[in-house]
């Protein structure tokens, strides 16, 4: 598939990101397990049931996303992972490499195209869009037909024809002004009849109704569906609890800490109060607040980009912010690192603040050895603290909070 296809037409890739990032781990058998609307808020491989395997895929995605990875590169990562977890898949290599990469690279670029043209700003310079079938070795018929096709943007086709509508289809969705049909003589049309046909999914049994030209699976609308989780998202939506009087008392706050935490890892979106910074964090960074905050969007960027941490290991946030063994420079005078010790597992933390010096964020969260800990103090320095001796990390009283 080429690339401009793939990426869709002068689009930027942030929101083909966010939509990648925000979907959930699906473990599965086989193709078919997940139904088609799930596509758009969950990650699944047919046939990868283990985490692991799913998380090293993610990984191998949002590369290519976010560095424009081509399937050539891609391959090589698929390697490696069908390697280290010894993974038994159906078909050859070379094709279901090609089908993982671009299937979800197209619904990821379309997803966010469909976002981007269905803001109000959008709708209004552009009513209507226009389906274009991009040449290919093996065209579908109905998506030949479907070219050139205009139709307004709210029309209900394309809640079910919206592309890419089957495997490794390169069609596409353009914006339409009222001065572009002026300019060619275009004109809008009336949707097709909608033909559907029983298809009974081998993988659950249950008998759903897929229009003609559309792929089983494909029957859906990424992006829309996308939207609509975050409505609903946005609806329960989180606002950080800063704790008062006795609940302020640190071990109650992280207890509190840890609550909001384990509520954004179902919600991922608002904002938290993850920890508690001590006061060289402070007077590091020149802020009079203590409260260390983690937004939806950070983590599910960090989620996606180190799949390794579990749920327990942000649920420590509040002892690993609070208790740091020590603190570094960060690139930015705005930014510091924390690094800290529990579980034995060092972990390297990165707290900014915001430009007015009201608010501190978590930037990322991820684990480290204690050689690249020691590198990174040796590089940057310590403002504060030291790593504690290899005995009292081996056998402090602490470790398993």
């Amino acid at each position: 598939m080429a690339d401009e296809v793939i990426r869709g037409v002068g689009l930027a890739p942030s929101d083909a990101i966010s939509f990648f990032r925000q979907k959930l781990n699906m473990p599965s058998k086989r193709w078919g397990e997940l139904e088609a609307q799930a596509h758009g808020t969950q990650f699944a491989v047919a046939g990868a049931t283990s985490k692991a395997l799913l998380d090293d895929f993610r990984v191998a995605i949002n590369k290519a996303l976010v560095d424009g990875t081509t399937l050539a590169e891609f391959r090589k990562d698929f390697d490696a992972i069908v390697k280290r977890h010894g993974w038994a898949y159906n078909g050859t290599p070379g094709w279901r490499s090609a089908i993982i990469y671009e299937t979800n690279l197209a619904s990821a670029y379309a997803a966010g195209r469909y976002k981007q043209m269905t803001t109000p700003e959008a709708l209004d310079i552009f009513p209507y869009w226009r389906y274009r079938h991009h040449a290919c070795q093996h065209p579908r018929p109905q998506h030949v037909a479907w070219d050139g096709m205009i139709l307004p943007a709210d029309d209900p086709w394309w809640n079910t024809h919206y592309p890419p509508n089957g495997w490794r289809c390169h069609c596409t969705v353009e914006p339409v002004s009222r001065r572009d049909l002026k300019r060619y003589n275009w004109t809008v049309s009336e949707a097709p009849p909608l033909k559907e046909k029983p298809w009974r999914n081998p993988a659950t049994g249950k008998t759903v109704m897929v229009p003609d030209g559309i792929d089983p699976g494909f029957q859906s609308n990424p992006g829309r569906d996308w939207a609509l989780g975050e409505k609903q998202r946005a609806a329960t939506r989180l606002t950080p609890v800063i704790p008062t009087g006795e609940d302020a008392i640190l071990a109650r706050r992280e207890e509190i800490q840890k609550q909001q935490i384990q509520d954004m890892l179902k919600a991922r979106s608002g904002t938290v109060e993850a920890g508690t910074v001590p006061d060289a964090v402070r007077e590091a960074l020149d802020v009079k607040t203590d409260s260390a905050l983690l937004s939806g969007d950070t983590l599910s960027k960090n989620l996606s980009a180190h799949p390794d941490l579990e749920p327990v290991d942000y649920l420590r946030l509040p002892v690993l912010i609070a208790d740091p063994a020590v603190i570094v420079p960060d690139t930015k005078p705005t930014s510091i690192v924390v690094i800290s010790y529990r579980a034995g597992q060092h972990y390297r933390i990165a707290i900014k603040r915001t430009k007015d010096g009201t608010k501190l964020f978590l930037g990322s969260m991820l684990k480290f050895s204690r050689e690249r800990a020691e590198a990174l103090i040796k590089s940057r320095g310590a403002l504060w603290g030291d790593l504690p001796s290899l005995g009292v990390e081996e056998n402090g009283s602490d470790q398993g909070k």
